[in-house]
This record gives structure tokens, sequence and C-alpha cells, in this order.
């Protein structure tokens, strides 16, 4: 299942810590019209360049989908930045 929400934090300068969740889900249907006009062009890339259209859409599947539960944080005296995909 691709992911969802996505989790930004980081630190402000007076120390607050800021948390904002980003919808995915409203990126993705953003992204269907321009995948939609794009996918001609991907299957005749695929044809010129012999590859399996099928295959290619399954491993990128796979890496989109790949993304769920990543957490990467930074933390230092000066900076902190968090990512978190949910």
């Amino acid at each position: 299942m691709i992911p969802l929400f996505a989790v930004i934090g980081f630190r402000t300068t007076g120390r607050r810590t800021i948390r904002l969740w980003l919808p995915l889900f409203l990126v993705w249907l953003l992204l269907l019209p321009l995948v939609l006009v794009l996918f001609p062009f991907f299957l005749v890339g695929c044809l010129i360049l012999d590859m399996n259209a099928f295959s290619a859409i399954a491993a990128g599947w796979s890496v989109v989908a790949g993304l769920r539960g990543t957490h990467v944080e930074i933390n230092d005296p000066k900076n902190y930045i968090l990512l978190r995909i949910v």
C-alpha cells in the first residue's frame, strides 16, 4: 500500500519544534493526470529499450510502497529535522 501521510519536523531558532502532517494522498491525486499523460511515452520507451512494461511498473510500485515506514531524523545542537512517512 502506498504511503498516505508524511510528518516533517524541524526546530526553530527559539528551540520550538514544529511538526507538519502532509497528506500524501493529495499529492498522488495531483500526480495522476501527469502519469496518465506520460504513460504512452513510457510504453514507447519500454518498447525501444526492449523492457517488459509490466515489470517496470511493478518495480516502481514496489519502490513507492516501500517508502512506508521510512524514518529519518537528524539531530545536532543547532539543527533538528525529522521526516517520517506513515
